[in-house]
């Protein structure tokens, strides 16, 4: 907390003046350009030198001997130098930043050696996932009961949880399972921006999950970092046969 305290201090002196050694690139930046920082930002890393981060991140809108600040619109992004001209610390100020926008922030905002090499060291301490295949997490006769018809049940070739549900006789109803190991978030986020430009084209489902959002006829289910997708065609009552089927492959999840 100190170390963020001092650091957003200091960012926050350069962008008052630039006098005391400071110099300002100058120019006006476009929103678009601020738009795309988050992204560029996240691919620096502590330890590169200065021509490094300016070939990733292009000027700077001020700097002095140990710091270089983009700052433009709502984003602030602020990176120390050790003595050296290496980058020691990388900060995103997230005041002026919506709760959307920083949510969907791609990085920490604070990243310095010490916590990347605590974030890899996390990450190599997790046993890794044995992740299910094909219809193992819901069975032909499972899915038979939750739909009322007999269904029988193809996996997806080549691998991969996926399971395609369709009727022993007549064309419905049928149903197509997914699931999409840790990309829960960032497909929760896809559709929020879905639905911000177009209004209507998704819409919340409560009950399911720790996250649900219906678009067209396919339900997509964050639980934790996973993503479950269902598919229903011709299939009534969907809301009480989703719960079941998110229930019923749920308690199979690696």
């Amino acid at each position: 907390m100190k170390t963020l305290l001092i650091g957003l201090a200091v960012a926050a002196g350069m962008t008052a003046c630039s006098g005391a050694g400071g110099t300002s690139s100058g120019g006006q930046v476009s929103q678009t350009t601020a738009d795309g920082w988050s992204a560029k930002w996240c691919q620096a890393q502590p330890g590169v030198d200065r021509e490094q981060l300016i070939a990733i991140m292009g000027a700077p809108t001020n700097k002095s001997d140990t710091t270089m600040t983009w700052s433009a619109h709502q984003y602030q992004f602020n990176a120390f130098f050790d003595e050296k001209g290496t980058v020691k610390q990388l900060d995103t100020n997230t005041h002026s930043l919506s709760a959307a926008e920083q949510s969907a922030l791609p990085c920490e905002p604070i990243r310095t050696p010490a916590t990347i090499s605590r974030a890899a060291a996390k990450a190599a301490a997790k046993p890794a996932r044995t992740f299910p295949e094909g219809c193992a997490l819901v069975t032909e006769a499972e899915m038979s009961a939750i739909l009322g018809a007999p269904m029988q049940a193809v996996a997806r070739q080549g691998g991969g949880t996926e399971c395609n549900y369709s009727p022993k006789s007549g064309i419905s109803p049928a149903v197509k399972l997914t699931v999409d190991w840790g990309d829960g978030r960032i497909a929760m986020k896809s559709a929020g921006f879905m639905g911000a430009h177009e209004p209507g084209l998704t819409s919340p489902y409560d009950g399911v999950g720790d996250q649900a959002v219906a678009v067209g006829p396919a339900l997509m289910i964050r639980t934790g970092e996973d993503l479950m997708t269902i598919v229903f065609t011709g299939v009534t009552g969907a809301p009480a046969a989703a719960k079941r089927i998110f229930d019923t492959a749920k308690a199979r999840m690696p």
